[in-house]
């Protein structure tokens, strides 16, 4: 299982006879199994989320000062990674003509598999990786946990005891699902920041359509970015409002976008220069060692349940309990 999460299934089974001597296993029997131990990782996850229910949900802060550079914060981040969905069989294929507009709309949206990944910081320090119970794209099956349920959990299990509010600061990169999952975990006066290179991103990608030229987008750029990494919104708003546009729909969605998002810009070379988070750097990398790295390479498509069920071991390898899983069957 251990290596089923850093090679292909095939690669697997070839390393096992290549030590062995003899085909022990098919690629599709480590498959079953890698979905057989996710599912009782599942059961596992939804059991302590119905058991923490008894426990009190901690309180949160609802004013801390994010350039203080000794005031507390608990950071939390969350984000999406998408892999390849698997085709329909032939089968199905052969009667795709009697499908119903909503059977059709449903085969589109699964060109692509959705998991979502949160990491909360724990009282140690230390990041704790979470993903839904389910084997699902959506969070699961039957009475599985979703990503908020196993998130409340562990706060209630890690900050219920908490004597003083909890400071929770969320880096995001500005997704409406995700802010909406913030405020039903934290409430609506939870401290969202926008990472900056997130930010720094959709300047440039908007700029680019809204330049004539090169040396004209660097220059737009440079100036918009400066007025940013200063929490400068209103200027930097103020000089877009007086550029000319190559594509006037591009300029409108990035003032709609800054606009948008102005609670969650801050100065950021205020904060970085006592040293806080402004990036969601370590979610990036969490989200890719979770899904991207083993599933998203060249050629692979995955099944909802399989692609959840690997992302659910690696994530239990990720917090540091692997042994612990097997302990029992050694």
């Amino acid at each position: 299982m251990y290596y089923c999460n850093r090679l292909s299934f095939a690669e697997v089974s070839k390393l096992l006879e290549r030590v062995s001597g003899e085909r022990l296993l098919c690629e599709q029997t480590l498959c079953n199994w890698v979905e057989r131990k996710a599912r009782e990782v599942g059961a596992a996850l939804s059991s302590e989320v119905s058991a923490s229910r008894s426990l009190a949900l901690p309180t949160f802060a609802e004013s801390l000062d994010i350039y203080d550079a000794d005031s507390e914060e608990v950071l939390v981040s969350t984000d999406a990674i998408q892999v390849k969905a698997q085709k329909p069989s032939r089968e199905r294929r052969r009667g795709a003509e009697h499908d119903s507009p909503e059977e059709k709309e449903k085969k589109v949206k699964k060109k692509r598999i959705n998991t979502d990944l949160m990491l909360i910081q724990g009282r140690d320090g230390s990041f704790r990786h979470l993903l839904s119970a389910g084997l699902g794209g959506g969070g699961g099956e039957g009475t599985a946990a979703s990503l908020c349920e196993v998130a409340r959990a562990y706060l209630r299990r890690e900050w219920g005891e908490n004597p003083e509010p909890v400071p929770i600061v969320a880096i995001t990169d500005g997704a409406r699902s995700i802010r909406l999952m913030l405020e039903e975990l934290f409430g609506p006066s939870v401290r969202v920041i926008l990472d900056w290179y997130h930010l720094a991103k959709k300047v440039y990608q908007l700029l680019s359509m809204v330049a004539h030229a090169k040396a004209e987008r660097e220059r737009m750029e440079g100036r918009v970015l400066s007025f940013l990494w200063h929490g400068r919104l209103l200027e930097a708003l103020s000089y877009l409002g007086s550029v000319s546009a190559r594509r006037e729909e591009a300029l409108t969605e990035l003032v709609t976008y800054l606009e948008k998002h102005a609670s969650e810009i801050i100065d950021y070379e205020r904060r970085a220069k006592v040293s806080k988070v402004i990036g969601s750097g370590r979610m990036e990398k969490a989200v890719d060692q979770a899904v991207g790295i083993r599933q998203k390479k060249k050629g692979m498509s995955w099944s909802e349940t399989g692609s959840h069920a690997l992302a659910l071991l690696k994530v239990v390898e990720l917090n540091g309990e692997w042994d612990e899983l097997w302990a029992a069957a050694a």
